[in-house]
Formats: C-alpha cells, sequence, structure tokens
C-alpha cells in the first residue's frame, strides 16, 4: 500500500526505478527535507555480454543492496507503457518484475506511474520532452546542474512523483 492510497506523506527515503535490463536508472530521495534531497542515484550495470537470466540476478542483486544500505520505506516504478519493439517491452517488463519482486520481499510500499504522469507531475505537461524534466528537477531539487542521464533523471522523477502525490492525498485526507 503506498501513501497515496493511504492518505499519509512517505515518512523515509524513496527509492525511484526506471527499469531497463542494459541499464536500471535509480534514484534514492528523502522528501523530508526542503527542497526534497537526492540521496543517491546511478545506473545499475548488467554484464554486457550476459544472458537475461545473468542480467536479472545482476539487477535484483543490486537492488537488494541499495534497499539494504539506504532502508527506503517505499519504491516508485514507472509503469510500462505499450512499446512498438515487442521484444523490448518485454525485456523492460521482466526487469521492472524483479525490481517489483525485491520492493515486495523487503516490505516497501509500491507506486507505479506512467511516464506521462511523471511528466505532468514535475513539469505541468505531460507531453515535457526528457530535457524539460531535467531541467525542472534541476530547479526543484536545487542540483548544481542538470542530471544528464535520461535512465537517472528518469528515476528521480518517478521518486519525486511519488513524493508530491503521497503529500497530497494526505492533505486531502486532513480535510475529510
Amino acid at each position: 500500500m503506498t501513501g497515496v492510497e493511504t492518505g499519509r506523506p512517505v515518512r523515509g527515503i524513496i527509492l525511484g526505478i526506471d527499469p531497463g535490463t542494459t541499464g536500471m536508472g535509480f534514484a534514492l530521495l528523502d522528501p523530508a527535507r526542503e527542497p526534497p534531497t537526492v540521496v543517491d542515484r546511478g545506473l545499475i550495470p548488467t554484464p554486457k555480454n550476459g544472458s537475461a537470466g545473468e542480467r536479472l540476478a545482476s539487477i535484483a542483486d543490486a537492488i537488494d543492496r541499495l534497499i539494504a544500505a539506504h532502508r527506503p520505506v517505499a519504491m516508485a516504478v514507472e509503469r510500462l507503457y505499450f512499446n512498438r519493439n515487442a521484444r523490448t517491452a518485454m525485456r523492460v517488463a521482466e526487469a521492472r518484475g524483479i525490481a517489483l519482486v525485491c520492493a515486495a520481499r523487503a516490505g516497501l510500499e509500491i507506486a507505479e506511474y506512467t511516464p506521462q504522469e511523471v511528466k505532468l507531475a514535475v513539469t505541468g505537461s505531460g507531453g515535457a520532452d526528457k530535457g524539460q524534466v531535467q531541467r525542472m528537477l534541476q530547479l526543484v531539487l536545487a542540483l548544481d546542474a542538470a542530471i544528464g542521464q535520461d535512465n537517472v533523471s528518469d528515476a528521480v522523477a518517478i521518486a519525486l512523483t511519488h513524493a508530491h502525490r503521497a503529500d497530497f492525498a494526505a492533505a486531502v485526507a486532513r480535510t475529510q
């Protein structure tokens, strides 16, 4: 159950995940600070010539290590959207599934957001491009520079979206 569903703000670190098999973007966001603070971020590498199973195992190991090291309370992950390339969509879905299993095993709250929901939450437009998202993250999070890696900036944006949604749901719940 997420902070959005319970009407409670997220109290603790949020793990944002942008799924992929050639590199999974991750971000750990502390929404309690002002502005919210990126505690860690990066790209989970996978063995370039590894089998599908080896790639997924390396993703699982890395996510388990991130969860153990940072103790997030929630994971926000990009919801899979239709992709013209079925093979790519299947691989991304597998990686996404690994992230969901890791979060569930750790007892994290799990939230899913479409790319359009994330763009809307971060920029005010569901049709924003990656550069607009990166520039807005730099402003909102008071970063020295924009996050240039697409998968990493997407993971930060997903975590920030969850923080905003949970705060909004909590504010609505307080009025009822």
